[in-house]
């Protein structure tokens, strides 16, 4: 798991089309990683929310690719 926390979107040196691709590739391999660590017999919880939070940047920063802000529909 790459140790920087901000989704790759800020890094500007991309053209949209590969952050969408980088974006779209780093959200299944955090959605894998959490599927992993789901399946664990012991729960490590802290790293679950981490990935969750993750997650929740990198789904923001897909939707404001495509003129979406926030999580409400009726924005």
């Amino acid at each position: 798991m790459p140790s920087d926390s901000a989704p790759a979107v800020r890094s500007g040196y991309l053209s949209p089309d590969d952050l969408n691709r980088d974006l779209q590739a780093e959200y299944g391999q955090l959605r894998e990683e959490l599927e992993r660590l789901m399946a664990e017999p012991v729960k490590d919880f802290p790293g679950i929310d981490l990935l969750v939070d993750r997650l929740e940047m990198l789904q923001l920063a897909i939707k404001e690719k495509h003129g979406i802000q926030g999580n409400n529909p009726n924005e």
